[in-house]
C-alpha cells in the first residue's frame, strides 16, 4: 500500500492493523500530515460491521475536545474509510513497557486528560463502553487523545436497547457491562478505574487464563488494593481508585466529573514520590 493513494491521499506507511482494519500515515498535496482509518475487505463485507463503522465515524466527528482524536470525514472509499488527524505516539499499553519515558512521572497528567476527556463524552450524552489503555494514544510531550468509539452509545442508543448486549474487553469490564444491562457514565468510570489501576502498578486488578475467568473475577472477587503490588502507593489513592472499581454502579463515584476533581489533587503532588516503584517492574503473569 505504501506510495499508492486512498482518494488523493498519498500512503506513507501503516501505523497499525487493527481489529476492523489498518490505519495508514497519509499526506495530501499540500504536505500535510493525516491517518486514515480503513475496514479491511474481510469486515467491509459484514453490513453490521460498516454500520458500526459509518456510526463511529459520524459520532467521532462531532466531537471536538483535545483529548479525542479528530475525525475530519467519512471517504467515499471501498472498502469503507475515515480522515483522522495524525497524532505522532504510542497507545498508553505499548507506551507503558516499551516508551516509559512517556509515562512515567507524569502518570497523573495522562490520567486527568483522559478523565476530562470521558467527562466531556459524558456530557454528550455518550457512553464510550471500551475505556483501556490500548484506546488511549500519548506522545512524548505527554499528551493523550482517547480513541475508539466503535463501541459507544448515544442517549438514542441506550432507550433503544431493549435486549442484554455484552460487549467490550474483558480486562476492563464492569458487572453490569458484562451482564449485558444498559450502560451509563459509571460504566466508562469502572473501565477507567481499571486503567487508572493497571498505569500505576503495571498490572490490571484482574487476570486469569481464559477471558471467562476474567469475567468471573469482575463478578465476584474483590480487587486487590494497588498497595499489593506498589506498597509505596498512598493509603487515600489506594482508596479512591478502589472507589471507582465497585462491584454496584450506585458505589462508585456519581460521575467522571467527580471522580476527575479527585484525580487533579494527585497530579500537584510528586508522582515521583506517589508512584515510587519498588524494584523493576516486569509484566504480570496470567493467573
Amino acid at each position: 500500500m505504501n506510495g499508492q493513494s486512498i482518494q488523493g491521499y498519498l500512503v506513507i506507511e501503516k501505523i497499525k492493523e487493527g481489529s476492523v482494519g489498518p490505519v495508514w500515515r497519509v499526506t495530501n498535496s499540500k504536505h500535510q500530515v493525516f491517518a486514515i482509518k480503513q475496514m479491511s475487505a474481510k469486515n467491509a463485507a459484514d453490513p453490521d460491521q460498516v454500520k458500526r463503522f459509518d456510526k463511529e465515524a459520524t459520532l467521532t466527528r462531532k466531537l471536538t475536545h483535545p483529548g479525542i482524536l479528530h475525525v475530519l470525514e467519512r471517504l467515499d472509499t471501498d472498502p469503507p474509510a475515515f480522515l483522522m488527524e495524525y497524532f505522532e505516539s504510542e497507545n498508553l499499553k505499548n507506551a507503558l513497557w516499551n516508551a516509559p519515558e512517556r509515562v512515567v512521572g507524569h502518570e497523573f497528567r495522562i490520567l486527568r486528560q483522559v478523565a476530562e476527556a470521558l467527562a466531556y463524552v459524558h456530557e454528550q450524552g455518550v457512553i464510550h463502553k471500551d475505556v483501556k489503555p490500548e484506546n488511549v494514544l500519548v506522545n512524548a510531550k505527554q499528551e493523550a487523545r482517547l480513541i475508539d468509539f466503535s463501541l459507544a452509545q448515544t442517549r438514542m442508543d441506550r432507550l433503544l436497547q431493549f435486549r442484554k448486549r455484552a460487549e467490550g474487553t474483558p480486562l476492563y469490564m464492569p458487572p453490569e457491562q458484562i451482564r449485558g444491562e444498559k450502560c451509563d457514565p459509571r460504566t466508562d468510570l469502572y473501565s477507567f478505574g481499571v486503567l487508572t489501576y493497571e498505569v500505576l502498578t503495571r498490572r490490571p486488578p484482574f487476570l486469569g487464563t481464559t477471558q471467562e475467568a476474567i469475567l468471573d473475577k469482575h463478578l465476584k472477587e474483590a480487587p486487590p488494593p494497588m498497595r499489593t503490588w506498589v506498597p509505596t502507593l498512598s493509603a487515600d489513592l489506594d482508596l479512591l481508585v478502589l472507589k471507582m472499581l465497585a462491584k454496584k454502579r450506585e458505589d462508585r463515584w456519581p460521575d467522571m466529573t467527580s471522580a476527575l476533581y479527585e484525580l487533579a489533587k494527585w497530579e500537584k503532588q510528586d508522582t515521583g514520590v506517589r508512584v515510587r516503584q519498588v524494584g523493576p517492574l516486569r509484566p504480570p503473569k496470567q493467573k
